[in-house]
């Protein structure tokens, strides 16, 4: 405030932020209001059904765990909605090939039509490129049997609990 011969006189810089203040406090309900208005709900991340076959027991999932934090985790991730350069993992165990919507898919994986079984993920991460030439996984082969049934193991461990649902939902 300046105080000019005894009158108090507002800064132009504070009328300035108040008038400004109140257009940004209108702008911000508007868009609120038009938000609402529209139906917009958030979305549950994408994810693949529950898993509700049985635990693949031919290997050690605690091994399985180790391994894939070393040999998976650089291009894979465990949590529905995020991806990096392959899909996240979550519930991969017993669900159809190239199902998430939130991942571009090689086109030789979108038309492969498997299942992930033992057998499946076993043969795939032996070597992907010699099951699926057109495959986008360029990881190095893993010619260990057990390493891979643990992976496996540890795989069929994921996605037993209830899919993620919508912050609204909750």
């Amino acid at each position: 405030m300046l105080n000019f011969n005894g009158a108090k006189i507002n800064a132009p810089s504070t009328i300035i932020a108040t008038c400004f203040g109140k257009k940004l406090t209108g702008l911000l309900l508007i868009s609120f209001l038009a938000a609402l208005s529209s139906g917009c709900t958030p979305t549950p991340p994408d994810h693949r059904a529950q898993v509700t076959a049985p635990i693949y027991e031919a290997g050690d999932a605690r091994n399985g765990e180790k391994l894939y934090e070393e040999l998976c985790s650089q291009c894979h991730t465990l949590r529905p909605g995020s991806n990096k350069k392959g899909p996240q993992l979550v519930g991969v165990y017993m669900a159809p090939s190239a199902q998430l919507k939130d991942y571009k898919y090689s086109e030789a994986m979108e038309q492969a039509n498997w299942v992930w079984d033992a057998d499946t993920l076993d043969s795939y991460i032996k070597d992907p490129e010699a099951v699926l030439a057109e495959t986008k996984m360029l990881s190095d082969p893993i010619p260990s049997a057990e390493d891979r049934q643990d992976i496996i193991a540890y795989l069929s461990t994921l996605g037993r609990d209830a899919p993620p649902v919508a912050e609204e939902e909750k």
